[in-house]
């Protein structure tokens, strides 16, 4: 992704961030590969995962992405799989 500071491990905790305050219990350390919809994610979650995803990708995001790549470990390694410079972005 041309132009983007993707950074792995700064994407899963703003999104781990953004779950704790969505979903109760939810835990880092056990649901990386949990699915949203498990998790109680509603489509406005899906929207604000795509708006936080966006913000480090600089890339517009659909927020069915995530419907998709349903959990975080799927989601962020769609995301570096499909990198245009991933040597760069990592």
């Amino acid at each position: 992704m041309k132009g983007s500071t993707m950074n792995k491990a700064e994407i899963i905790n703003e999104l781990c961030q953004y779950l704790e305050t969505e979903v109760e219990d939810f835990c880092r350390e056990t649901h990386l590969d949990t699915s949203f919809s498990r998790l109680g994610l509603d489509s406005m979650g899906h929207v604000q995962l795509s708006a936080i995803l966006e913000k480090h990708t600089g890339q517009e995001i659909d927020p069915t992405l995530g419907f998709d790549y349903p959990t975080i470990n799927s989601l962020i390694n769609h995301l570096f799989s499909t990198a245009e410079e991933p040597a760069n972005a990592l």
